[in-house]
């Protein structure tokens, strides 16, 4: 597959994070053996994705994923992106705050098919806590 076109698939995908747009394209832009791994570590299926994606979806307002780079190499593209958004709902480890955040991150996708097969997405999870206020800023991570 043309690496321009693996770009395209994987900034579409990206920007489209959390919103209706992507609500109605999962299978446009996924593999049917797509797996990653999302916020938490837990390594998930195209089906779990989609189900996580929605909740995560609910639980911002204004949620916007802009990639500002791209590279491409064989079957993979690397995003690094900026996401900004509100917090109205509880995620994770996180009750809901109704504050904002803004963090950087990096998703490595792998392609197969002309589709996302698996993706590895590394974003500043302790920085987001930190703007939602579930952690001090001043907190060093306990790293044993």
């Amino acid at each position: 597959m043309d690496l321009q076109k693996q770009k395209q698939i994987s900034k579409e995908w990206h920007e489209a994070f959390g919103t209706v747009a992507l609500k109605n394209n999962y299978d446009k832009y996924l593999h049917d053996n797509f797996t990653a791994d999302f916020f938490g570590g837990q390594q998930v299926n195209k089906a779990k994705y989609i189900e996580e994606d929605q909740r995560f979806g609910s639980a911002f307002r204004n949620s916007k994923v802009t990639v500002v780079e791209q590279i491409s190499e064989d079957n993979r593209v690397v995003s690094v992106m900026k996401w900004t958004a509100v917090q109205v709902k509880d995620i994770p480890d996180i009750p809901t705050t109704g504050k904002s955040f803004e963090i950087r991150g990096i998703a490595i996708d792998y392609f197969k098919d002309g589709k996302v097969i698996k993706h590895l997405p590394l974003f500043d999870q302790l920085k987001m806590m930190q703007q939602l206020g579930a952690i001090p800023k001043n907190r060093k991570p306990n790293i044993n």
